[in-house]
């Protein structure tokens, strides 16, 4: 395998954090049931939920390419601070810190290749 190829290809975190965020799009997407109440509780539409999970998603694939890492790191990291925000001023505490976390890795989409 040439090396231009193997450096174009993901990291295995960037497919990691990339499946995570297009997991959690798709469960706003579907909807989940637990996902529409939490959305629900904070006064959120199923078009707000369904919003961010087509960000999430959107961001995930973006993630995955060398070319548009940068833009799903950006798109992941905006739609993280947007809900942990949410989930702080609605004392979601057992929420924030997974958040937090999701947050983290989006942001390591602008480091590295």
């Amino acid at each position: 395998m040439s090396a231009s190829i193997r450096h174009a290809r993901p990291s295995l975190w960037d497919i990691a954090v990339a499946v995570t965020f297009a997991s959690a799009g798709i469960a706003k997407l579907v909807p989940a049931k637990s996902e529409e109440a939490l959305f629900k509780s904070w006064g959120w539409t199923r078009r707000d939920m369904q919003t961010i999970g087509s960000a999430e998603l959107l961001g995930a694939a973006l993630l995955t390419t060398r070319a548009t890492k940068k833009a799903g790191a950006a798109l992941l990291s905006a739609t993280s601070i947007c809900i942990l925000t949410t989930e702080l001023r609605h004392k979601n505490d057992a929420l924030v810190t997974p958040r937090a976390g999701l947050l983290a890795a989006a942001i390591s989409g602008f480091f590295g290749r």
